[in-house]
């Protein structure tokens, strides 16, 4: 939308169910602007994702923490 270059990369793209996030798969083929940052997905990719998800077991698992935001005055 900033009109700047979009190249291909691959990304670690975090999955969440409502305000969970229930995974984070690796590799994904993302066109990232340069200018901004904006990432695009390709309605494919997002549709084996969703596919991925629901049928394939996980290949390893993380811990993440849970950390409370506070606004500091």
């Amino acid at each position: 939308f900033c009109g700047g270059r979009v190249t291909e990369r691959r990304i670690q793209k975090p999955c969440f169910w409502g305000d969970k996030l229930v995974a984070l798969v690796d590799g994904v083929p993302t066109g990232v602007c340069e200018q901004c940052g904006e990432r695009y997905y390709r309605a494919a990719v997002l549709k084996r994702i969703e596919a991925d998800l629901k049928t394939r077991s996980r290949s390893r698992r993380i811990r993440l923490p849970v950390i409370e935001y506070s606004a500091r005055t």
